[in-house]
């Protein structure tokens, strides 16, 4: 094998094509935090790429004999094997390391060194013993992103302010929602035939006849996590740093509250559906992934100036393209 074609097997192997996403949250973390260096900035997004690679290295690690058993996995860099591996255990290894170096030398703070030691141990509990603990293992994954944000905000030898509590917090439930509720809802149809132990099987939920069954107590827990996200970010909202309500910005407002709206209707049509969709799940699904997300950036705009909220939008998608195109040739869909 050329070196050329290990480098992209390895790059594959670390899905480097989407490290962009946790290494921004990370970013966003600093600058919200008071970040303006950004050289420092930078190192944060190095550190969150390699905070990337070591969790999904190490679930493909982990992952391989039941990988193994797909026909769909088999050009995966370990099931195929391409990468020994004993090697994607050495690389997560590498990866811990230079993370730990990195924030020593650029962010020598207890309050940092503490946060990442969080992070990290999340990810090897999801990583490794996520399977056995169902629904459990929503909490610790959500946790585990989440907390690349705090870590982010660490960075910054400052007391966390009450913005990165909620945001943290936000991002907690959000991601809590995206895969225990919708992501189980749309893979619910095979998860419930083939056995599989998710949140939404577990809570009885089910497909017949193309009919989505859902139950009460998964209806309740889904309701729940939603109304407590929409809570947090009314909470942000009202922040002294923030205050859109009262900022006397209409445009701003009426974005703000168009996002809501958007957000909401997508909810009660996503959980409402007695249809089994999976193409309209996904679209309701990106609908309220989108308009979330864009939500919590303009709330946070005040403590961020236009050009970085630019880049900080721009950053994972443009990462994503340039980066997946050179590894599958195609500037979307990976093909493993």
């Amino acid at each position: 094998m050329s070196i050329k074609e290990k480098i992209i097997a390895y790059s594959r192997l670390c899905r480097l094509q989407a490290t962009g996403l946790i290494a921004t949250l990370s970013v966003i973390g600093a600058a919200v935090a008071g970040q303006k260096n950004p050289f420092l900035l930078g190192m944060v997004f190095i550190i969150g790429v390699f905070y990337h690679i070591f969790l999904y290295v190490l679930n493909d690690y982990v992952d391989l004999e039941v990988d193994k058993k797909s026909k769909d996995l088999q050009r995966k860099p370990l099931v195929s094997g391409v990468i020994p591996k004993q090697n994607a255990l050495i690389l997560t290894g590498a990866a811990i390391i230079i993370m730990y170096v990195l924030t020593i030398i650029f962010f020598p703070y207890i309050q940092a060194l503490l946060v990442l030691s969080f992070a990290v141990l999340l990810g090897i509990i999801y990583d490794c013993f996520g399977k056995k603990m169902p629904g459990v293992a929503d909490f610790i994954m959500a946790g585990s992103l989440a907390a690349t944000f705090l870590f982010g905000a660490s960075t910054v030898s400052n007391p966390f302010s009450m913005i990165i509590y909620l945001t943290f917090l936000i991002i907690l439930f959000f991601t809590v929602y995206g895969n225990a509720v919708e992501g189980g809802l749309k893979d619910v149809d095979h998860d419930y035939l083939g056995g599989a132990k998710t949140l939404a099987t577990i809570m009885g939920v089910k497909v017949e006849d193309g009919r989505l069954l859902m139950t009460k107590k998964f209806a309740f827990f889904s309701w729940s996590i939603e109304i407590i996200s929409f809570i947090l970010i009314l909470l942000l909202a009202n922040q002294p740093e923030i205050n859109i309500f009262r900022s006397g910005d209409y445009l701003k407002i009426g974005v703000v509250v168009f996002l809501i709206i958007i957000a909401l209707i997508s909810t009660v049509m996503f959980l409402t559906l007695k249809k089994f969709d999976r193409a309209k799940m996904k679209k309701l699904f990106g609908v309220i992934n989108s308009s979330s997300g864009a939500l919590i950036i303009i709330l946070l705009l005040p403590l961020l100036d236009l050009i970085k909220t630019i880049i900080l939008l721009l950053l994972p998608i443009t990462w994503y393209i340039i980066f997946n195109t050179v590894l599958y040739g195609k500037p979307m869909q990976p093909d493993i």
